[in-house]
C-alpha cells in the first residue's frame, strides 16, 4: 500500500481505525466533539439497543424508556465537553448510563413509585393480552417481579437495574453511583433477599 506525502501519522491511523472496525467510544467522541455528525450517530446506534433495554426496565413503558433516551442523549451532547475518559471510571458506557439513571430518578421523583409501578404493570397486561393462554403464568411473575422492584429502596433498585440489564461491573456501577465498592455490593445483597421475600409473600 503506497501513502501520499499529503497523509499524515493521525489520518493515516484513523484510516486503519475505520477500516478495520475499530473505532473506539473515545475515537467517536474526538470526532463530534469536532462537528462529525456521523460520529455521534455511530454512538447513539451502539450503545441505543442496551440503553433502551435498560430504560424499560427502570420505566415500565416504552413511551418513557424512549423519552429517557432522548433526554439522556441530548444531555451527553449538551456535555460532551466536560466528559474526560481519563478520570472517568467506566469510560463513556458508565457516563452515558449514570446520565440515563438520573434521568430515570427525575421521573420516579417526579411520577411517584406507585403510578410506575402501576404504569409497568398495565403494560405487561396488555402485551401478554393476545396470547394470554399461553403467557399467563409467566406474565403474572413478571408482573408481580415488576411490582416487587418498583417496591425496593431507590438505592437497592438502582444497583439491581445497572446491574441486570446494562452489563457494567460492579465498580463501574460504584463509580456511577458514587458510593465504594462495598455499599454497592451491599445495596446489591439486600435488594436479592427483600426480592425474594416479595416474590414469595
Amino acid at each position: 500500500m503506497t501513502t501520499h506525502a499529503t497523509d499524515t501519522p493521525l489520518s493515516l491511523a484513523r484510516a486503519t481505525e475505520t477500516a478495520v472496525g475499530l473505532e473506539t467510544d473515545e475515537f467517536l467522541l474526538g470526532r463530534l466533539r469536532q462537528g462529525d455528525a456521523q460520529s455521534g450517530e455511530k454512538l447513539v446506534v451502539r450503545y441505543h439497543q442496551p440503553l433502551m433495554r435498560y430504560l424499560q426496565r427502570v420505566c415500565g413503558r416504552v413511551e418513557l424508556a424512549e423519552e429517557l433516551h432522548q433526554q439522556a442523549w441530548l444531555s451527553v451532547l449538551e456535555h460532551i465537553e466536560k466528559f474526560d475518559p481519563a478520570s472517568s471510571g467506566g469510560g463513556f458506557k458508565a457516563w452515558l448510563f449514570r446520565i440515563a439513571t438520573n434521568k430515570a430518578n427525575d421521573l420516579w421523583r417526579s411520577h411517584g413509585r406507585q403510578r410506575a409501578a402501576h404504569d409497568g404493570l398495565k403494560l405487561v397486561t396488555d402485551q401478554s393480552a393476545p396470547e394470554a393462554g399461553a403467557r399467563l403464568e409467566a406474565s403474572d411473575d413478571e408482573a408481580k417481579l415488576r411490582v416487587a422492584i418498583a417496591r425496593l429502596p431507590e438505592a437497592q433498585r438502582q444497583v439491581l437495574m445497572l446491574r441486570y440489564y446494562s452489563g457494567l461491573k460492579f465498580a463501574e456501577i460504584a463509580e456511577m453511583l458514587g458510593c465504594p465498592l462495598n455499599t454497592a455490593l451491599g445495596r446489591m445483597h439486600k435488594a436479592m433477599v427483600k426480592l425474594k421475600e416479595l416474590m414469595e409473600s
